[in-house]
Formats: C-alpha cells, structure tokens, sequence
C-alpha cells in the first residue's frame, strides 16, 4: 500500500484513545465558507492527524480542521 499522505478538509473533530472521527462530506457556499457537513469517519491515530487552522476572518465563528492521512484511507472513506 502506498504511504503518500494527503491534507483534506473535514469539520467537527472527535478523537477517542486510538482513533479521529471527522465529518467528512462538507458543504461551502458560494463564497466559500465551509456551511455544513455530515457523514461521521473514524481514522487511526497511528496514520493520521488532525490539525485545526485559526482564521483571520473575524465573521468565521469556526477553526478550519485539516486530516492528514494515507491516500488509500481517504480513497477508502471518502467518496467522490
């Protein structure tokens, strides 16, 4: 299997002892604020991470959230 990691968006981060569950089906509007999500994953913690970017847009109420992962997990759980 190939270890190349991808950096995707996701929203509403949980995290157990072993595991990150993220929503991953995200909706933007058109401005390109993310607006709603669904579709809760679970992901390893020993292949991937969560990283939260603050925004400098004082209207964006919301961290961006990022998961990095290997490309056949995401291919795995994420549709197209």
């Amino acid at each position: 299997m190939s270890k190349d990691l991808i950096r995707v968006q996701v929203s509403s981060p949980r995290e157990s002892e072993n595991s990150i569950g993220v929503l991953v089906d995200l909706i933007f509007d058109e401005n390109g604020k993310h607006t709603s999500s669904s579709n809760l994953q679970w992901f390893p913690k020993s292949l991937c991470k969560i990283e939260k970017v603050e925004s400098a847009d004082e209207k964006k109420e919301l961290p961006s959230c990022f998961l990095t992962a290997p490309k056949w997990l995401i291919d795995k759980k994420i549709k197209k």
